[in-house]
């Protein structure tokens, strides 16, 4: 037997209230199973009809003797109605079901168009520690401290639109259809497919974004400005209101990833990337800055990294609550 999804709440009330055929349950449970809505609608069915059964039971009344009482009584009066007693062939438990099942369906579909017409929107802030989250639209971002991004979809003009002050990664849940535009004070970043990072804090000069994978466009209002494509770094310079292309950084994700590379690096840019991550720093001592060094750390502590560097450096440790002091002779140029 063929069943339509026009009458699905008939058959769910069937099926919560146990009257359901095998076919007709089958039917439900496939219908459930297609998609989270369908599975959403039928949990909030049961619920209802689960709270509506919970009194001790239902009055059962014999309709057949009642109808025969009234109508001896009507008989023996000055007015006689006539009509046939009619007894319905759908159980009373039932027909309660269906009709709280037709009430809530009205009520969930309503909510859904109601709600589907409004813009969506969202706030997230993360200050003194880095946030994961999710966006409405299923994208990913990961912010790093102080950094704030409002996230808002205006589903006439179909964009979604993310206000970023600081730094944060976003993995875009790209749709063909829509535009994804990052707006970071009048400079703008626009999805083609990507997953990137955006840093954009107030106090500094520069808009600067690095490209993981796809592409992207990075433009102001005024000036169509440039594409980028994987691993591809942009700077927009807020003073000379101009564009350029460099290669990025190699540890420009490592306050999110952890994940540090050193290759015959600097001490001194070696500790500014790793106390632009971890709130314990690390404080050079006199000649110390021209050592170089080359090693990788993922996901150690800071403790960890300043042991290595001193072992490595052959330097001198010192650790407080708030901050590592790395001590020598210095190195040679």
């Amino acid at each position: 037997m063929n069943y339509s999804v026009d009458h699905i709440d008939d058959l769910i009330g069937k099926y919560l209230a146990g009257e359901a055929a095998t076919e007709e349950i089958l039917f439900v449970e496939a219908w459930a199973k297609e998609n989270e809505r369908n599975q959403k609608h039928l949990q909030q069915c049961k619920l209802i009809f689960d709270k509506s059964f919970q009194a001790k039971g239902l009055q059962e009344f014999d309709t057949d003797a009642a109808w025969i009482k009234m109508k001896s009584r009507l008989q023996n009066g000055e007015r006689t109605i006539s009509f046939p007693p009619q007894k319905s062939s759908t159980p009373l438990v039932w027909r309660i079901a269906a009709s709280i099942i037709v009430i809530l369906g009205i009520g969930f579909f309503a909510y859904e168009m109601i709600s589907g017409s409004r813009n969506k929107s969202m706030e997230v802030v993360a200050q003194k520690e880095t946030k994961s989250d999710t966006l409405p639209d299923g994208s990913g971002v990961f912010l790093n401290k102080k950094t704030e991004l409002t996230y808002t979809y205006d589903k006439k003009e179909k964009s979604h639109v993310v206000k970023l002050t600081g730094e944060a990664y976003f993995n875009i849940q790209h749709e063909d259809d829509k535009k994804f535009i990052i707006d970071a004070a009048g400079v703008f970043i626009r999805d083609i497919g990507t997953s990137f990072n955006v840093k954009a804090y107030p106090d500094d000069n520069t808009v600067e974004v690095v490209v993981e994978e796809g592409k992207i466009m990075f433009y102001t209002d005024t000036d169509s400005g440039i594409y980028l494509s994987a691993k591809g770094k942009g700077i927009y310079n807020k003073t000379t209101k101009t564009f350029t292309i460099e290669q990025p950084e190699e540890n420009v994700l490592a306050y999110k990833t952890k994940f540090f590379s050193f290759s015959n690096t600097d001490l001194r840019t070696a500790v500014d990337a790793l106390n632009n991550v971890y709130d314990k720093k690390i404080v050079l001592g006199e000649n110390l800055s021209n050592c170089r060094l080359t090693v990788s750390f993922n996901q150690e502590d800071i403790d960890e990294i300043a042991a290595v560097m001193a072992e490595t450096l052959g330097l001198t440790l010192m650790n407080s609550a708030t901050e590592i002091r790395l001590e020598g002779p210095g190195c040679e140029q």
